[in-house]
């Protein structure tokens, strides 16, 4: 753990953005019905209610109604519909 947090500062004082050089998971919402997850390892499980995806910090869960898997790349996704909740599981 102490080696994670020296990692952690030596980016953080290179001014660099942490989600690029440690692959932390970057997660952009917009209003309630798109969400855009950066940085993923991975789908878990989908379907209309539900998303898990698999992050560098653990699993990410989505929750919401008619929730469509719009786009999935390597390393990112964009999920639509009506989200209701996310959470670090």
């Amino acid at each position: 753990m102490k080696g994670k947090n020296i990692i952690q500062q030596a980016v953080q004082a290179s001014g660099l953005p942490e989600d690029v050089i440690l692959g932390t998971p970057r997660v952009l919402l917009r209003g309630d019905r798109m969400l855009l997850i950066e940085n993923h390892q991975g789908v878990i499980e989908y379907c209309a209610e539900k998303l898990r995806v698999k992050t560098s910090l653990g699993v990410l869960g989505v929750d919401g109604v008619a929730l469509t898997l719009s786009e999935l790349g390597e390393e990112d996704l964009m999920l639509t519909g009506g989200i209701k909740s996310i959470s670090f599981l």
